[in-house]
């Protein structure tokens, strides 16, 4: 591969929002480096100084020129590794079609963004196991109790008084009045959240995209928790069908009791009746997205075998959702699948062949198979039952082959 081919789209298109206002080159950004987030003078931006100011930050303005001259960006190091092993990488697919990346002298550009990714605060009604109280309101009191217990994945109370942090921006008609200035050719925007359909502000941005004329053009891709009461979000979703396309991925992770153990305070019920109410009563397109970890993967066939008994999914991809979608959990990295021991891991793929689509197969193949077991099985035993603690639950119950494994002393 040669170096100066290193360029990617989204470094001119693309703009990512973070719950508490910092901005990413992207999603997948090696967040170990430097210039990963939006800052100028060394100091950390937020999305309320307005598009301009990230898109020209120094940070982006240093991994432009930096692209343009041939070098790999620490920032992009995510995907460059994936390239050096063969594999398709999102720069790779973020950047298949053609666009102008000429740059000024000092690696800016004039911004005019295509594709927008906005994690709308971190209002949620749920307290995910994987989630954490930077993308939660409802993990923070827990957080407050375990931070100096056990080792979590964000460091809130830090983040929260640090520099360039602020989760008002969520609530502000000048935020999304600069954004539509700089999408007048709007591609794509994909928001999620916390919980994106219980941020009410949100519908002045929808409302802006459509009466500039954007909206005609572009796609919206939402991922939802669906609980909530759905007639309450039917004018949002009545003015979604301005766009060209729109996409609605539910989350859930498991059936019935475990789902509600991950998904804390999520009501099995509602969400399987709100994710009947987006097929039956929208024309968009409704996908499930399932985060695999070290809870319910070896019951992750269940979900896909759960919809497809309801009559809602085919593993062909004809049916009513027309993906099930994996969302691995790499961080933290107790929560990984991969700390089961590599035959536990063999064992449980190799029998679901055929349970799940062959897309959904190939993907839990490449990135559990083969891998190596990555020793963090004492930390999500000590996280988890910590947790377990304060929330009055047990995992043990929860996923008895969890508890088989231990018993067999495999682990």
């Amino acid at each position: 591969m040669e170096n100066k081919k290193f360029i990617c789209n989204l470094l001119w298109n693309h703009i990512s929002v973070h719950p508490h206002g910092h901005c990413s080159v992207c999603c997948e950004a090696n967040w170990g480096a430097d210039e990963t987030f939006a800052k100028t003078d060394g100091k950390m931006l937020n999305i309320e100084q307005g598009v301009e100011k990230i898109i020209n930050s120094d940070s982006f303005k240093k991994v432009r020129k930096q692209m343009v001259n041939g070098e790999i960006p620490k920032a992009c190091l995510t995907c460059y590794n994936v390239e050096q092993n063969g594999d398709i990488s999102k720069r790779i697919k973020e950047s298949r079609t053609p666009i102008d990346t000429s740059i000024n002298e000092d690696g800016s550009i004039k911004p005019n963004l295509t594709n927008v990714e906005l994690r709308l605060g971190n209002y949620c009604n749920f307290k995910c196991r994987s989630c954490n109280a930077e993308s939660s309101t409802s993990w923070i009191t827990d957080y407050y109790k375990l931070k100096d217990i056990v080792p979590l994945p964000s460091s809130y109370d830090v983040l929260k008084n640090s520099e360039g942090t602020s989760y008002d921006w969520t609530d502000k008609a000048e935020f999304y009045d600069d954004l539509v200035k700089h999408t007048p050719d709007l591609n794509l925007i994909q928001v999620s959240g916390g919980e994106p359909f219980l941020v009410p502000k949100h519908n002045y941005l929808i409302e802006k995209m459509v009466g500039e004329g954007y909206a005609k053009n572009a796609t919206i891709s939402y991922i939802t928790n669906a609980n909530y009461n759905f007639d309450s979000i039917k004018p949002t979703l009545e003015k979604l069908k301005s766009f060209n396309n729109v996409t609605i991925s539910v989350s859930i992770d498991d059936v019935k009791d475990r789902n509600t153990f991950i998904r804390s305070l999520s009501n099995w019920e509602l969400t399987i009746t709100n994710l009947k109410r987006f097929l039956n009563e929208y024309d968009f397109y409704i996908s499930v997205t399932q985060t695999v970890n070290a809870f319910n993967f070896l019951y992750i066939e269940e979900l896909a075998q759960f919809l497809i008994a309801e009559g809602l999914y085919k593993l062909d991809g004809t049916g009513k959702i027309y993906r099930l979608i994996p969302n691995h959990v790499f961080s933290p990295a107790y929560q990984n699948a991969n700390l089961f021991p590599i035959e536990v891991r063999r064992k449980k793929i190799d029998e679901i062949k055929g349970k799940i689509s062959d897309e959904y197969y190939n993907d839990l193949y490449s990135v559990y198979y083969n891998a190596k077991e990555n020793g963090e099985m004492n930390t999500f035993l000590k996280v988890t039952s910590e947790v377990d603690k304060i929330r009055s639950e047990s995992f043990l119950q929860t996923f008895p082959k969890i508890k088989d494994i231990l018993n067999k002393k495999i682990i």
